[in-house]
């Protein structure tokens, strides 16, 4: 069953985009008619591009979305600088597992959406859109 997100909810965005992070089948309704387009849903960089160029969505909430990015870059910086470090092996298990961990779980469901491919149909005059992962 697609989930239907409407432009009027308080918390459409972060619906939007944790629907695309699972990479679920929803339906957006621009009931507020905010003027999204087939193009602004490709994916959830395209969401987040248009939400931060419109000023519909303030930063607080688009810096929420894309912390998680920054989990994983802690995580790889983490690891490279294990393996770079002279001091003794003992640090180093302990700093490649954490780094790994980081990496590996911090925002991966945040980066599976940025470049996973939707399908988009548009429908009601252009504002309703069905979004489907291909």
């Amino acid at each position: 069953m697609e989930e239907e997100i409407k432009t009027s909810d308080e918390r459409w965005f972060e619906k939007a985009v944790k629907a695309y992070s699972k990479k679920q089948p929803f339906i957006i309704d621009d009931d507020q008619q905010l003027g999204l387009k087939e193009s602004d849903m490709k994916n959830a960089v395209s969401l987040i591009s248009f939400a931060r160029k419109q000023h519909i969505v303030p930063w607080k909430k688009i810096t929420q979305v894309l912390a998680s990015i920054g989990i994983t870059g802690a995580g790889i910086w983490i690891v490279a600088a294990a393996i770079a470090d002279p001091e003794p092996t003992s640090k180093l298990t302990l700093l490649i597992a954490g780094g790994l961990i980081l990496a590996l779980t911090g925002s991966l469901g945040t980066l599976a959406s940025l470049g996973l491919k939707f399908t988009i149909t548009a429908r009601r005059g252009g504002t309703e859109f069905h979004i489907k992962p291909e």
